[in-house]
């Protein structure tokens, strides 16, 4: 029983004594130590984006800067992928992914996501002249 108490308090010890010997990082990226940031304005953006993988390019407006920039802002991004390929995912694969991401959308998105995104699909059609896609 003393045995099993003393290896407690030596654990204790030594515990305390690694966190008080730990130095304090400074909550800066800048030179001056003292300052403070603000944890939202100094956070990157936002780089992992949801993706619907279609198996091809039309109707998505591939390669339109106005249309993908507001796909981004929304949350997602389409990706293409080629039948066949090593890593591609098969039709129920597909389903399933889409499925959750459009789930995903919904409560991020609101619900209304995909009639907002067929108008501006047209809306930045009209603008950069890309009907043949």
């Amino acid at each position: 029983m003393a045995i099993r108490f003393f290896g407690v308090l030596l654990l204790v010890v030594l515990s305390t004594g690694t966190i008080y010997a730990q130095e304090e990082r400074p909550k800066t990226n800048s030179i001056d130590t003292n300052s403070n940031f603000d944890k939202r304005k100094e956070r990157p953006e936002r780089n992992r984006y949801m993706t619907i993988i279609k198996n091809n390019t039309k109707g998505i407006l591939y390669g339109n800067k106005c249309f993908e920039d507001f796909t981004l802002g929304i949350g997602f991004t389409y990706a293409v992928q080629i039948k066949g390929n090593s890593g591609s995912l098969n039709g129920a694969g597909r389903f399933f992914h889409n499925a959750g991401v459009k789930t995903a959308l919904f409560f991020t998105a609101w619900p209304w996501w995909k009639l907002r995104v067929n108008k501006k699909k047209k809306d930045c059609r009209k603008l950069s002249g890309d009907f043949v896609g």
